[in-house]
């Protein structure tokens, strides 16, 4: 597999979180707003109704752990893990763009 993208420049690594994220500026994922949480549920599990049923905006997304998915009836608990699996790549893409933007790039 060819990582370069141009003389000498590396690409990012497949499955990092630069690699799968959108091109084009984003509002972070800790404004979004319900609606916003249920497509990004909807995309990684199919679990779009807790953002309706728990009013989840961006920031309470973030903020949830396996024990908030189980009293929110997440199950089972291989469904919960593969959810804050998604939940910390989605961390780990918010904090590489604050830092990038801190870095000036």
């Amino acid at each position: 597999m060819d990582l370069l993208v141009e003389e000498g420049a590396e690409g990012p690594l497949e499955g990092s979180p630069e690699a799968e994220e959108p091109e084009g500026p984003q509002q972070p994922a800790g404004r979004w707003s319900q609606a916003e949480v249920g497509s990004w549920l909807a995309a990684h599990g199919g679990a779009e109704a807790l953002a309706r049923e728990h009013a989840l905006t961006g920031r309470a997304l973030l903020r949830l752990t396996e024990g908030s998915l189980r009293r929110m009836g997440v199950a089972p608990r291989s469904r919960r893990r593969e959810l804050l699996r998604e939940l910390l790549r989605l961390r780990l893409q918010q904090e590489m763009r604050e830092l990038r933007s801190i870095a000036g790039e």
